[in-house]
C-alpha cells in the first residue's frame, strides 16, 4: 500500500510540473513593438528580440520602421542590436546604439506580466534628452 501511496503521489508530481509554462525560460523573446511621440502619435512600429539575459544584463536585436513623420527620433529606424540591464522587479534599461557616446536611444521600461513591455524612449545627445515618448511590446507567442 505505501509502494502505491509513493508511485501515485510521484506520478502527481511530475504531471504537475510538465505542466508548467516552460517556454517562459527560452529564448529569444520577441516583442511587436509600437513608439509614440511625446504626443502619443504613433511613429514607430517593429519588432524586439531579446536574446539573452544572464543575471542583471541584457542583450539582443531590434528593427523599426517609421510609420509617421517626426523630427528628432534619434538612430532608431532600422535594424541594430541593444545592450542593457534588467533588474528583480522587471524593469528594462535598454541602449540601442551601445557603440556610441553621444547619441543613443534608450529604452526604459516594464516587463508587465505576462506578455507585455511598456515605457519610454528618450534620444539623448551630448546636450541631455533631445526627444522622448512613449513604447509598448507585445510578446510574440
Amino acid at each position: 500500500m505505501k509502494l502505491l501511496v509513493f508511485v501515485l503521489s510521484a506520478t502527481a508530481l511530475m504531471l504537475f510540473y510538465s505542466c508548467e509554462d516552460s517556454d517562459s525560460n527560452y529564448f529569444p523573446k520577441v516583442y511587436k513593438y509600437t513608439s509614440y511621440d511625446s504626443t502619443g502619435n504613433k511613429i514607430i512600429a517593429g519588432y524586439l528580440w531579446i536574446d539573452n539575459i544572464d543575471s542583471s544584463k541584457v542583450k539582443g536585436r531590434w528593427q523599426f520602421n517609421l510609420i509617421s513623420d517626426c523630427e528628432n527620433i534619434g538612430p532608431q529606424i532600422g535594424h541594430g542590436n541593444f545592450e542593457g540591464t534588467v533588474n528583480m522587479l522587471g524593469t528594462l534599461s535598454l541602449n540601442l546604439n551601445p557603440g556610441m557616446l553621444d547619441n543613443n536611444v534608450l529604452l526604459d521600461c516594464s516587463m508587465r506580466l505576462p506578455y507585455r513591455i511598456d515605457g519610454r524612449w528618450s534620444y539623448v545627445g551630448i546636450s541631455g534628452v533631445i526627444n522622448w515618448g512613449g513604447l509598448k511590446g507585445e510578446q510574440l507567442r
